[in-house]
C-alpha cells in the first residue's frame, strides 16, 4: 500500500536563521529580489499582497526530484501549502541548458480558500532533476506553512532513530545556543523527531552545567579535553550504550549556526533511503558564517597530485538559481573520498562492523574513517550548516603540524591514500616557507615528520591539548597592519601574481633566494605577501624583507631573512629525512600492528578515563 510521506518543508522568510533574515533568496524573493512577506506575528502567518508574484525557486525551497527518486525511490511527488486566499501556483522543471537556466513549465494551477486550509498541487513526472514553483496571488494571501510529499511503500519505510554527537571546547556561546535551538524547535511534543532524536554533549571543556542542560532528549558528559576525535568519539561510545540503540550517529561541530530543517530533512530522508543507499554517510554542506550565501564543501577527497584535502565541487553563491541546477551536476564517486565532520550522519553498523576512529585529536580523523569505511556519500539541498572561521582561515600549527602528522599517521596505521605522497608535500613546503623566510611554519613541517617517527605507542599517549598548545606557541605573531605602517590602503595586493624570467628563477632556487647571497644583493624595502597558503616567488626575490599579510583580518608579521636560521631548520631538515629513510619502512608496520587497538572501545575507554 502506498503511503503519502512529507520530503521537506517549504521555508518561508521567518523559518530561517535570524542571521540569514536578510538573505530572502534562500527562502523566496518578490520584485527587485526582496521579500514578498508580510509577517504576521499575531496570526503567525506570512502575507503576500495581491498581484505580487513570488519566486521560490531557492535553494531550500526547489526539490531534488531526481536526487529523491535515485535515492528512496518515491513518486507522484506533490506540493501542500496551508493558506487563506486565492493563488495560481506554477511548478516548473529547472535545468541547464548550454550556460543559460531554461524553466519547463509542469503545471500551473489556481488554488483558493477562505478559511486557512490545506491546498495540494500534483507535480507532473519529470526527467529534470530540480522542480521549483511561482505564486501570484490574486488576491491578498496568507501563507501558514508548506511541504512537499511524494508516496512510497508502507513496507519500504525504516525506522530510523539518530544520535546526535556534538563536541564543544571554548564554545560555548555556540553550542548553548544550538541547545535551546533544538529543544525548541526539534525535540518539542508533537515533532516528526520526538522519540527519535537524542543529542550528546561532549564538554571538553568541562564548563556546561549539565543540571541545567540535561533533559529526557539531551545529555552533556563531562570530557577532558581529547580534541574533536575524542570528543566525538566519546559521543559514539555513549550513543551505542543506550538503552534504544540508535540507527544512525550524526557528528556536527560546536560553532555552527544550523536549520532545524537540516535534522528534519536528515531524518526524512534516513526514513526512505533504497537498501543500496542505507549505508551511506549523508554528508551536509558547510556554507561560510562570515560569507553566508557561499557553500564551500559537502563532500571533500584527498588530492593525488600534492597530498592536499579539498572538496569535490568549486565554492558556490547559492543565491543564485544558476549555481543550485550547477549543484546537481557533479559525483561524489571520485578516489579517496571523505565527508567532514561539521555534519556528517553515519550509520551505526560502520561503527560495529571497522571500529572507532582514530585518537590524532584533530584533524584527519573525518578523513580516515571515510576512507577505511568506503561508505558511499549523499548529500541534499537544505541539509547544512553555517561554519564559524572554517573557510579561509591560516593557522600554521593546525595545517602544517597537525594535518601533516596525521597523514602520515592514518595512511600507516589504516594503510588508506596509498597512492598519495605526503612526504613530496611536506618536502615542497618547507622549501617554499623558507625562501619567504617564514621559519616557524619550515619548523612546524620538520616536527611533523619527527613526531610521527615516534610511532604509534606515542600518539596513542600523547597529551594532545599540550601538544597543539606547544605548537601554536610557534606560529608567528600576527599584528594590526597600522603598527607595521600600513595604516590605510596596501601598496602592492598580495594575492596578485608576479613572475620570474628563466634566470631568475634559477637564482631562486640556487642561492635559496638570497639565503646564500651578501645583504648588499638584496632588495631592503619591504614587500607585501599573503601569510596564508598562496605562495608567489616573484614576490620573495631577492627580498631583505617581507611582510605577510592576513587581509582579511588587517593584521600581518614582519619577516626578515636569517640566514643563521634558515641553515640550522635545513641541517635539522636533512637529518630528520635521514631518519625518516631508515626507519618508515619500520614505523609504518608499527601503526599497522597497534590499528585494531586504536578503534576498540577497550582502548578508548582507557583513553578517554571513563
Amino acid at each position: 500500500m502506498l503511503q503519502n510521506v512529507k520530503l521537506q518543508n517549504v521555508m518561508l522568510q521567518m523559518n530561517l536563521d535570524v542571521n540569514l533574515i536578510e538573505y530572502p533568496e534562500f527562502s523566496a524573493i518578490g520584485k527587485g529580489e526582496e521579500s514578498p512577506f508580510i509577517y504576521d506575528s499575531e496570526k503567525k502567518c506570512h502575507v503576500v499582497e495581491k498581484l505580487t508574484k513570488v519566486n521560490f525557486m531557492s535553494y531550500y525551497n526547489c526539490i531534488q526530484v531526481k536526487r529523491w527518486s535515485e535515492y528512496t525511490g518515491v513518486k507522484n511527488f506533490k506540493l501542500h501549502l496551508t493558506m487563506k486566499g486565492k493563488a495560481t501556483i506554477s511548478v516548473y522543471a529547472i535545468y541547464s541548458a548550454s550556460v543559460a537556466v531554461t524553466y519547463n513549465p509542469l503545471v500551473s494551477q489556481v488554488v483558493e480558500s477562505d478559511e486557512v486550509s490545506e491546498v495540494v498541487v500534483n507535480i507532473p513526472e519529470t526527467d529534470k532533476a530540480l522542480v521549483g514553483f511561482y505564486m501570484d496571488t490574486l488576491e491578498d494571501t496568507e501563507i501558514y506553512s508548506g511541504y512537499y510529499s511524494a508516496d512510497i511503500e508502507e513496507d519500504r519505510i525504516r525506522d530510523v532513530n539518530i544520535s546526535l554527537v556534538t563536541t564543544t571546547f571554548k564554545k560555548q556561546e555556540y553550542i548553548k545556543r544550538n541547545i535551546d535551538l533544538i529543544k525548541s524547535n526539534v525535540l518539542y511534543d508533537g515533532s516528526d523527531l520526538k522519540g527519535h532524536m537524542f543529542v550528546h554533549v561532549i564538554d571538553n571543556d568541562r564548563e556546561l552545567d549539565p543540571s541545567e542542560l540535561d533533559s529526557e532528549d539531551l545529555k552533556v558528559y563531562m570530557n577532558n579535553n581529547v580534541g574533536g576525535a575524542g570528543g566525538f568519539t566519546r559521543g559514539m561510545i555513549e550513543a551505542l550504550e543506550l538503552p534504544k540503540k540508535p540507527t544512525h550517529v550524526l557528528l556536527m561541530d560546536d560553532d555552527v549556526m544550523v536549520m532545524p530543517e537540516s535534522l528534519f530533512r536528515t531524518y526524512y530522508l534516513l526514513r526512505l533511503l533504497k537498501d543500496e543507499y542505507k549505508k551511506c554517510f549523508l554528508s551536509g554542506a558547510m556554507f561560510d558564517y562570515d560569507i553566508r550565501q557561499k557553500q564551500y564543501e559537502d563532500v571533500g577527497f584527498v588530492h593525488k597530485a600534492d597530498g592536499s584535502y579539498g572538496p569535490v565541487k568549486s565554492a558556490m553563491d547559492m543565491r543564485l538559481l544558476k549555481n543550485i541546477v550547477a549543484n546537481e551536476n557533479y559525483s561524489f564517486n571520485v578516489d579517496d573520498a571523505y565527508a567532514g565532520w561539521w555534519y556528517c550522519c553515519i550509520p551505526v553498523e560502520h561503527i560495529e562492523d571497522r571500529g572507532l576512529p582514530l585518537p590524532v585529536f584533530v584533524r584527519g580523523d573525518d578523513v580516515e574513517f571515510s576512507l577505511r569505511n568506503k561508505p558511499g556519500f549523499i548529500a541534499l539541498n537544505g541539509i547544512c550548516i553555517w561554519h564559524v572561521g572554517f573557510a579561509g582561515k591560516f593557522n600554521a600549527a593546525m595545517e602544517l603540524y597537525q594535518v601533516h602528522r596525521n597523514s602520515f599517521v592514518i595512511q600507516a596505521a589504516s594503510g588508506i591514500c596509498q597512492n598519495v605522497d605526503f612526504l613530496a608535500r611536506v618536502k615542497g613546503m618547507f622549501w617554499k616557507d623558507i625562501t619567504r623566510f617564514a621559519y616557524n611554519n619550515a619548523e612546524l613541517l620538520i616536527d611533523s615528520i619527527e613526531d610521527y617517527l615516534k610511532g604509534p605507542e606515542y600518539i596513542m599517549h600523547l597529551d594532545g591539548e599540550q601538544s597543539l598548545k606547544e605548537h601554536n606557541a610557534k606560529n608567528e605573531k600576527l599584528v594590526p597592519l597600522a603598527e607595521l605602517g600600513y595604516a590605510g590602503d596596501l601598496p602592492t595586493d598580495p594575492y596578485k601574481y608576479e613572475s620570474l624570467n628563466l634566470f631568475r628563477k634559477a637564482m631562486y632556487v640556487l642561492t635559496i633566494n638570497g639565503h646564500l647571497l651578501p645583504n648588499f644583493m638584496l632588495r631592503r624595502t619591504p614587500y607585501i605577501i599573503a601569510y596564508d597558503w598562496f605562495f608567489v616567488p616573484g614576490k620573495n626575490y631577492m627580498k631583505k624583507t617581507l611582510v605577510a599579510v592576513n587581509k582579511n583580518g588587517g593584521t600581518g608579521v614582519r619577516r626578515t631573512i636569517n640566514r643563521k636560521r634558515c641553515f640550522a631548520l635545513i641541517k635539522r631538515y636533512r637529518k630528520v629525512l635521514a631518519k625518516y629513510k631508515k626507519t618508515h619502512v619500520e614505523v609504518e608496520q608499527a601503526y599497522r600492528n597497534a590499528f585494531d587497538e586504536m578503534k576498540t572501545t577497550k582502548f578508548w575507554k582507557e583513553y578517554l578515563h571513563i
